[in-house]
């Protein structure tokens, strides 16, 4: 018998989407799954989107609630689910239609695996495809442990996120301290406790990029907040307590007027790059030039470091 598969989908205000995500989802070549919506407290027509999908196909669940964020609804999501795997994507974007098909394939060639991503492509607001986000590094279970001895940090596509429903919730789930980095924490400290986390090298997501996601509209809070989760992260691993956001932003503060405006000035070419980047993907010539002028003048070893690992150097 097939094995099931739960597909976990948080929403909030996402109703210019929805209706293309659901569709990627029911459109999958593997069909034994059951699809958990949870709408978070929406305020625009995303509770009626889920409700009439939910009325056309008894393998979606759906439930309702005020507004608690991500990782609360997507624990509570996970939780309820039957399968013994589950898959995470974002209520904004698609998955390809071979995605269940290709992780369970790699899954049951692989047992010892707990968790996998994928690469993804990038997509613009209107669905058009702009290029490929392709993780660096995770190729095997190995390169986790070696990037964690190294004191590196691992990273991937959480909207690709295949993974035990025991191991899930043996790591904890998303934590709403680290929000919304959540999900950087938690592929770190699945690593971290001994978890195996691989990551597929094709495209098998459709990955949206937006002006409201908070990695476009509040780049700096993102930075602060993916710091604390790295200092949280060594001081486990060196047996220290690990300290609050606000504490640790209260660290930041003593430290010297040179050393936070070194920081500010490597995060503003790391926002600069990121735009050119999507720039020269939208074919915006020349708002790619002037951006990754701004960023090599800013730090020419960010710029650099960021075109070694283009090259695979």
């Amino acid at each position: 018998m097939a094995l099931l598969i739960s597909i976990i989908l948080p929403v909030y205000n996402q109703e210019r989407c929805l209706a293309e995500t659901l569709d990627s989802v029911l459109g999958q070549q593997y069909q034994n799954f059951e699809l958990l919506l949870h709408d978070d407290g929406s305020t625009d027509n995303s509770a009626a989107i889920i409700r009439r999908y939910a009325a056309q196909d008894p393998r979606i669940r759906a439930t309702f609630a005020a507004n608690a964020g991500r990782p609360t609804s997507t624990n509570l999501l996970v939780s309820q689910a039957q399968g013994k795997w589950c898959v995470f994507l974002d209520a904004d974007d698609v998955m390809l239609p071979e995605r269940l098909a290709r992780q369970l394939a790699y899954h049951l060639e692989h047992p010892e695996v707990d968790a996998s991503s994928c690469h993804c492509y990038y997509i613009n607001e209107q669905g058009q495809r702009l290029g490929i986000q392709r993780y660096p590094g995770l190729r095997t279970a190995e390169e986790g442990r070696r990037a964690l001895a190294k004191g590196e940090f691992v990273q991937c596509a959480f909207t690709g996120l295949f993974i035990k429903k025991e191991v899930y919730l043996a790591n904890g789930g998303l934590d709403s301290q680290f929000w919304p980095c959540d999900d950087f924490e938690f592929f770190n400290r699945l690593v971290e406790q001994g978890y195996s986390l691989v990551i597929l090298p094709e495209p098998l997501m459709l990955y949206r990029i937006h002006s409201t996601s908070a990695s476009m509209s509040r780049p700096l809070f993102m930075y602060d907040k993916t710091g604390h989760i790295m200092d949280c992260v060594r001081r486990r691993i060196t047996g220290q307590p690990p300290l609050t956001f606000a504490e640790f932003m209260a660290e930041r503060q003593r430290h010297p007027w040179w050393m936070k405006v070194n920081r500010r000035r490597y995060n503003y070419a790391q926002i600069f790059f990121r735009n050119a980047a999507i720039a020269i993907m939208s074919k915006k010539y020349v708002d790619f030039g002037w951006q990754i002028l701004v960023s090599a003048l800013l730090s020419p070893n960010h710029l650099l470091l960021k075109f070694r690992g283009l090259s695979g150097r």
